[in-house]
C-alpha cells in the first residue's frame, strides 16, 4: 500500500531556468560552457567544487542534467551539470482543443512508466566477455550491446528511479497522485535468475544486488585478461603496476574511481514502489528456452557457463570466433565440458543464480492484481504473461506480450494473444467497429484504454509472418488496424529502442486516433522515465501530458570518498552520457518528443 506520510519535495523553491537562447544547448545535452577548445590543454584536473541546492528539481520542467566543464582539458569527458527547465510542447496532429482553459482539465489517470533497466549481472561468465577482444571496434570502443561503463549500477539506476518517482508523487499538470508505476520490458539483461530477483527487489523494497557472488570478479577488475581486451574495457580502480590505463581512461577521459568495485556490488536498500507496479515482457527477459528438454548446442553451452567457475578470458590456440562457435553448434555434453576445459580463464566463484529464469518464475513475480496473466493451474499450466489492470476507476491497463518466444528481437503479436485482446476491448467498449468498418454496439460500460508493451508499432514486420500451418502473427498493418478499430484505445506506451519517440496514430474510420508514446531506456542515456497524466478538458477532449523525469542531478556524483547507492546512480549517468560516439540529440528525440500535452478527441 502507498505510504501516505512520505514528504512530498517541494516544487516552490526549485531552481528555473530561462529557456532564451537554450533550448539547442538543452536538447543536445551539452551547456554553453562546453564549447571550450578540445586540443591540447593542461593535464592536470580542474578543481571541483560542489554546488548546494535547495530543493532536487521534481522533474524536467524544473531543471534538466547536462554536460558540463571537462576536468582534463585536452580529454573529452565532461561532468554533468544543470541545465535549463525544458517546457511542455502541445502537439495537436490529432485534434485541437476548443479551450484552452486549463482550470477545466479533470485528471483520469497519473502513472511513471520506465523501461529497459536492463538489470544486470555483470560479472555473468555466460556474458562471453572473452569474445569482445576478437571484434573490430572501428570507432576505438565497443558498442553498447556488448559493453557499458555503467554495466554494475544498473540496480542503483532503478532504484533512484523508483524513489525519485515516489518522492514527485504528483502529476505535474493535474495534479492527481499516482495510480501506479509500470514498466515495459527487458527489466533483465541476460534473462538469469539473480537479475529478475535484483528487478523485482527493488521494487518490492529491501536488501537488492544484482550480483550473487557478493564480490566483483570479471573485465572490469585488474584481473588476468589479454591486453586487447583490457585495454577496451573502462576499470574504474586504479592502475596497479605495469598496467597501463584503459583506452576508456587515455582516450576518452573516464575517470578513476576508488573503491568503486566494491562500493557497486555492495547490497542496495530499496526504498520500494510506493505505488502499485506492473510489468511486462521485453527480448531480453525471454529466454527462448523450452520448458523441458534442451534448446541448442549454443544455448546449452552458454548455460554451463553461467553457473560454472570459470571465466575464460582467450578462445583455445588457434581457434577464431568462426570455429569457435561452429564447434560450440556441433556439440555434445562431453565436448562441450573439453571445450570449456580448454579456453585460457580465470578461477572465480560460481553460482546458481545466474541461470536462466522460466516464463512459469517470470510469472510468479507478477503483482496479484495483474489479471488473465495465467491460464490453468499446476505444473502443467500455460504461463501468459500478457493482462489487464485497473489503473484507475475509468481507465484500464492492458500489458502485452510482443517478446519474440525464440528470444530473438522481433515482436511478435500471435493470433491467439490479438484474439484475447480484442476481447478485452470489446469488453469496455460501448461502441467500435468491425473487421469491414461497420459500426457495432454493446452494453459494455465505456472505460478508457492505454496499452503497454515493449516493443514500438514501428518495430513489426510489415510483411505478413509465416504460420507454420496456423494463423500468423499480425504484421505492423494489422496491429493498427486491430487498434483502430476501437476508439477507447487512446494511448501506447513501450520501449525497446532506448529513444524517445511519440507518434500520432489517426484513426481508420472517424475523427481521433491514439498516441504512441516510446520512452529511452535506464540503462543508457539519458536513463529517464516519464510521469503520464490523462486529463479531460473539459471541452471535447483529452490531453495525455507526459513529463521526464531525471532519477539523479549532478550534485550527487562523487569522484572520491565514499560511494553511496545515490552517489553511484547519479555516475552512472554520467558515463553514460559521456558515451564516445553518442548522439544525444537521437536518443532524446525533438521537442516534440520530450515534454509533451498530448491532444485527442474525447471517444465517449
Amino acid at each position: 500500500m502507498p505510504q501516505q506520510n512520505k514528504t512530498q519535495v517541494s516544487r516552490r523553491g526549485a531552481i528555473r531556468w530561462s529557456l532564451a537562447g537554450a533550448i539547442g544547448a538543452t536538447l543536445l545535452g551539452v551547456s554553453e560552457s562546453s564549447s571550450e577548445s578540445s586540443g591540447d590543454g593542461p593535464a592536470a584536473p580542474q578543481p571541483w567544487e560542489p554546488r548546494e541546492y535547495a530543493d532536487a528539481p521534481s522533474s524536467t520542467l524544473d531543471a534538466t542534467v547536462i554536460l558540463g566543464s571537462r576536468p582534463v582539458l585536452r580529454l573529452p569527458y565532461r561532468r554533468l551539470a544543470r541545465g535549463p527547465a525544458l517546457g511542455t510542447h502541445v502537439r495537436d496532429d490529432l485534434c485541437r482543443r476548443n479551450s484552452t482553459l486549463n482550470s477545466d482539465r479533470i485528471g483520469l489517470a497519473t502513472f511513471g512508466h520506465l523501461t529497459d533497466a536492463h538489470i544486470l549481472d555483470a560479472a555473468n561468465p555466460g556474458r562471453l566477455s572473452l569474445l569482445w577482444q576478437y571484434f573490430d571496434f572501428s570507432d576505438g570502443f565497443p558498442s553498447s550491446g556488448r559493453f557499458r561503463p555503467q554495466d554494475l549500477l544498473t540496480v542503483h539506476v532503478l532504484e533512484a528511479t523508483v524513489r525519485k518517482l515516489n518522492d514527485v508523487r504528483f502529476g505535474p499538470l493535474s495534479r492527481r497522485p499516482l495510480d501506479c508505476l509500470v514498466t515495459t520490458g527487458d527489466l533483465t539483461n541476460t534473462f538469469a535468475l539473480s537479475e529478475l530477483r535484483a528487478a523485482i527487489g527493488v521494487f518490492k523494497g529491501g536488501s537488492v544486488t544484482s550480483h550473487p557472488t557478493g564480490a566483483y570478479e570479471g573485465v572490469q577488475d585488474h584481473g588476468p585478461a589479454p591486453l586487447d581486451l583490457s585495454k577496451s574495457i573502462w576499470h574504474p580502480e586504479p592502475e596497479i603496476s605495469l598496467i597501463p590505463p584503459d583506452d576508456w581512461k587515455t582516450v576518452h577521459g573516464y575517470p578513476t574511481v576508488p573503491g568503486f568495485l566494491a562500493a557497486a556490488t555492495k547490497p542496495v536498500t530499496a526504498q520500494g514502489s510506493d505505488f502499485p507496479w506492473f510489468i511486462g515482457v521485453g527480448n531480453h527477459d525471454e529466454a527462448g528456452r523450452p520448458a523441458s528438454g534442451s534448446a541448442s548446442p549454443k544455448a546449452d553451452f552458454i548455460d554451463a557457463l553461467r553457473i560454472g567457475d570459470r571465466l575464460p578470458i582467450r578462445l583455445p590456440q588457434g581457434m577464431n570466433p568462426t570455429d569457435f562457435w561452429d564447434d560450440v553448434n556441433h556439440s555434445n555434453d562431453g565436448e562441450r565440458r573439453r571445450l570449456i576445459a580448454s579456453m585460457p580463464s580465470r578461477k572465480v566463484k560460481a553460482s546458481k543464480l545466474r541461470r536462466p529464469f522460466t516464463k512459469a518464475e517470470f510469472m510468479d513475480e507478477l503483482p496479484d492484481d495483474a489479471g488473465n496473466a495465467r491460464s490453468g493451474s499446476g505444473p502443467s499450466s500455460q504461463a501468459d504473461p500478457y493482462y489487464t489492470f485497473d489503473i484507475s476507476p475509468g481507465v484500464l491497463g492492458v500489458m502485452l506480450n510482443t517478446a519474440s518466444p525464440d528470444g530473438s528481437t522481433v515482436p511478435v503479436l500471435d493470433a491467439a494473444q490479438a484474439d484475447w485482446l480484442e476481447e478485452q476491448l470489446k469488453g469496455v467498449s460501448a461502441r467500435f467497429y468491425d473487421s469491414k468498418g461497420r459500426v457495432s454496439t454493446s452494453s459494455a460500460q465505456d472505460r478508457l484504454v492505454v496499452l503497454f508493451s515493449h516493443h514500438p508499432l514501428s518495430t513489426f514486420d510489415k510483411e505478413e509472418g509465416s504460420s507454420d500451418g496456423g494463423r500468423p502473427p499480425l504484421n505492423r498493418a494489422a496491429v493498427l488496424g486491430l487498434l483502430s478499430r476501437y476508439p477507447n484505445v487512446v494511448l501506447w506506451l513501450n520501449g525497446h529502442r532506448h529513444k524517445h519517440r511519440v507518434t500520432p496514430h489517426k484513426a481508420k474510420f472517424e475523427d481521433g486516433g491514439f498516441w504512441e508514446i516510446t520512452t529511452a531506456s535506464l540503462i543508457d542515456y539519458p536513463q529517464q522515465s516519464r510521469i503520464v497524466e490523462l486529463m479531460d478538458n473539459g471541452d471535447g477532449t483529452l490531453s495525455i501530458a507526459a513529463t521526464l523525469v531525471d532519477h539523479s542531478t549532478p550534485e550527487s556524483v562523487l569522484y572520491e570518498g565514499k560511494q553511496t547507492p545515490q552517489s553511484l546512480a547519479a555516475l552512472s549517468l554520467e558515463l553514460a552520457m559521456n558515451r564516445p560516439g553518442l548522439e544525444h540529440a537521437e536518443m532524446i528525440g525533438g521537442v516534440g518528443d520530450q515534454n509533451v500535452d498530448l491532444i485527442l478527441r474525447k471517444p465517449f
